[in-house]
């Protein structure tokens, strides 16, 4: 696996088509591959992950790029954080009737 170091979008004039380049990192020296993609959106969408990812790698034995993406916690989902919300709203309007309770007592 080498390290990609960075991606740019490319329109070929001469076979009038869009492709992406990589600049790998290996054995201490930087190369580049080519890749033809369908049009500037599929290159716009590789070079976003590109971006976003933690680290990326080219496999030149299967030809393969792969991003890795670091997450700060895998194990909440989407249910569990929206129900963490609706807990936070109901403790704070147990509090405003918990002081106006008080205030009524003290009237």
């Amino acid at each position: 696996m080498l390290a990609i170091q960075g991606l740019k979008c490319i329109y070929d004039t001469g076979s009038r088509g869009w492709a992406v380049e990589l600049a790998l990192a290996g054995e201490g020296e930087t190369v580049t591959r080519r890749f033809d993609v369908d049009g500037p959106d599929d290159a716009e969408m590789l070079i976003e992950a590109f971006e976003e990812s933690t680290t990326s790698s080219f496999d030149p034995a299967t030809s393969e790029i792969v991003f890795a993406y670091e997450y700060a916690d895998l194990d909440l989902d989407e249910d569990e954080a929206e129900d963490e919300d609706d807990e936070e709203v109901e403790t704070s309007e147990d509090e405003s009737e918990e002081d106006e309770e008080d205030e009524k007592e003290k009237a």
